[in-house]
């Protein structure tokens, strides 16, 4: 996953294991970027939840929402958003490792994903 420091900026990478280990050392885990998609039934407002594989490092055999996960170093498309990206709202690199998942998870190609 994509390590940062308090001020949003990308110092490194880590496995998804370890930013998600709570020590003494890192008693929060390591920061690190993550995002979370919720998908709507249009005609009647419901929200697409799955339950989450037993298997899961977090989590695991939770109800969750529709997707989530995190953005890669050296995906193409990128996935790396930089600190402005953030600011300004346009986050192009979490978009496309949402899109991404939401392939691998559901099977719902990016073509029908908006961004």
């Amino acid at each position: 996953v994509i390590v940062l420091d308090d001020a949003d900026n990308v110092i490194g990478s880590e496995s998804k294991r370890g930013s998600h280990e709570f020590t003494a050392k890192q008693p929060r885990g390591v920061l690190h970027r993550a995002f979370s998609v919720f998908i709507f039934d249009q005609s009647t407002g419901e929200l697409l939840l799955q339950k989450r594989a037993s298997t899961k490092i977090t989590f695991p055999n939770v109800w969750t929402n529709t997707c989530c996960s995190h953005p890669l170093h050296g995906m193409s498309p990128n996935e790396v958003d930089r600190p402005q990206d953030v600011e300004d709202g346009s986050v192009v690199g979490a978009k496309n490792a949402a899109v991404r998942k939401l392939e691998h998870e559901l099977g719902i190609p990016k073509e029908e994903v908006p961004v």
